[in-house]
Parts: structure tokens; C-alpha cells; sequence
């Protein structure tokens, strides 16, 4: 009796271990389960928040407009280019030549052509890494802003002799930073800080550089180097006299 007691007690201890043995087996697989999700769940969260705060890759979309706009365009010329000025001769050659017609495009890639059917104009060709032109351009916003132009001249710009390794680099945002209103032309690339196309067919020999062409489409007056707002002035108005 005591033996079959001893056995019976034997057998309820090892099933009570075996359901305990059980009981652990199951409670450390589902804690694994429970390690394994959180652990996939961080890793996905993980994954997920750096793929969102990565930076974009550039496509070149990201830039703004004016950053993006051309450094060089095409200008057709139609006439007879101007001979190349110097200002150490008395009489400038190109006097009383007439123009040669530019079409080109302008910094949003719209075409524009420069000629005298609509009056008289004067370019003002300007190179952004010029300290010259740097200094010119606020003398020209400030005479625009002073009513002092006269109605019956039209003003442009033209963006020339570029150079990509040169201050100021490229010329759209470098013209409108500087507070530029007029049209302005993009001259056609012709080697580093060179004359471009539209400089050369006007002569263009240093920056800033003026031409004033009357309502005759002859040319009137050529300047180079910075001018005073007085001096251009009276410069503008002789040569809308004559």
C-alpha cells in the first residue's frame, strides 16, 4: 500500500513538472513572438523614418528659377557688325552706322529682339564678375527710379563674357539680386569671360559698356568703363538730339 502511495505520488510530481515544463516551453515561445514583432516593428519604423527624412536626390528641380535659368543662349545677328571701340580715338568709326539687329532670348527663355522699330535704345552690356558692373548697375536702378529716363528710349541689358569660375557666377541670379528691372538679353557663350556674340557684333571692348542707337536705327554714342548718373544724363539726352 505504502509502495502503490509512493509510485502514485512519483507519477503526480513528474506530471505536475512535465505540466510546469510545458507551461514554461509555451510562456518563453510567445515571449520570443512578442521580441520578434517588437523588434520587426522597430526596424520598420526605423526603416520607414529615414527613407522620409533623407534628403530629396537633386534632380535639378529643387534649384529656384533664377539659379536655373541659361547662362547662354543663342543671338542671331542681321546687319553689319560694329567695328571694335576704342576710346583712346576722337571720333568713334561706328557713329552714324546703322545697328545690327539682335535676336536672342531673355533670362525666361522668351525671345527678344533688339532693333529700332520701336525708338530708340540703348544697351548696357554687363559682365557679372565685373567690379565695374557691380558698381554700375545700382547708379542705372537708381536713374530709372528717378523718373530722369526719357520716354522714347527703351533700356536693355545684356548678360555677357560669363565665366563659371568667376564671382557672381551664374548672371541670371546675379542681375536680378541686383535689383534689375529693364529687359535683359543672354548673350551667347564664346569662351570664358569672352565677348559674346552680341558684344562682339557690337563692338564691345570693356564693361560696362553703353551703346545708344537713335530711332533711325544709326548709331549715336558708345561708352565703355562706369558712368555718373549726371554724366549719362547728358549723354543720353545729346545723343537722342542727334
Amino acid at each position: 500500500m505504502a509502495n502503490r502511495q509512493r509510485a502514485e505520488a512519483r507519477k503526480k510530481a513528474a506530471a505536475k513538472a512535465a505540466r510546469q515544463g510545458g507551461l514554461n516551453r509555451n510562456t518563453w515561445i510567445l515571449i520570443g513572438v512578442v521580441v520578434a514583432l517588437i523588434a520587426g516593428g522597430v526596424i520598420f519604423a526605423v526603416t520607414r523614418n529615414g527613407s522620409s527624412s533623407a534628403p530629396p536626390v537633386d534632380s535639378g528641380s529643387s534649384t529656384t528659377v533664377a539659379s536655373g535659368t541659361p547662362d547662354s543662349m543663342p543671338v542671331t545677328v542681321t546687319g553689319t557688325a560694329l567695328p571694335a571701340f576704342d576710346e583712346t580715338k576722337t571720333v568713334d568709326p561706328a557713329v552714324g552706322m546703322v545697328a545690327p539687329t539682335l535676336d536672342g532670348f531673355n533670362f525666361s527663355r522668351q525671345p527678344l529682339r533688339v532693333d529700332a522699330t520701336k525708338g530708340a535704345y540703348m544697351l548696357v552690356f554687363l559682365a557679372h564678375w565685373c567690379p565695374h558692373c557691380n558698381a554700375e548697375v545700382p547708379r542705372l536702378n537708381a536713374w530709372k527710379l528717378s523718373g530722369a529716363v526719357p520716354a522714347n528710349l527703351s533700356v536693355i541689358g545684356v548678360a555677357t563674357a560669363v565665366s563659371k569660375t568667376s564671382a557672381n557666377y551664374p548672371p541670371g541670379p546675379w542681375i536680378s539680386g541686383k535689383g534689375w528691372t529693364w529687359p535683359s538679353m543672354i548673350d551667347e557663350y564664346k569662351g570664358d569671360a569672352a565677348a559674346g556674340t552680341a558684344a562682339q557684333a557690337y563692338g564691345a571692348s570693356g564693361w560696362p559698356y553703353f551703346v545708344i542707337v537713335g530711332a533711325d536705327g544709326k548709331v549715336k554714342v558708345r561708352v565703355s568703363g562706369e558712368v555718373a548718373v549726371t554724366d549719362l544724363q547728358k549723354i543720353v539726352d545729346a545723343a537722342l538730339k542727334a
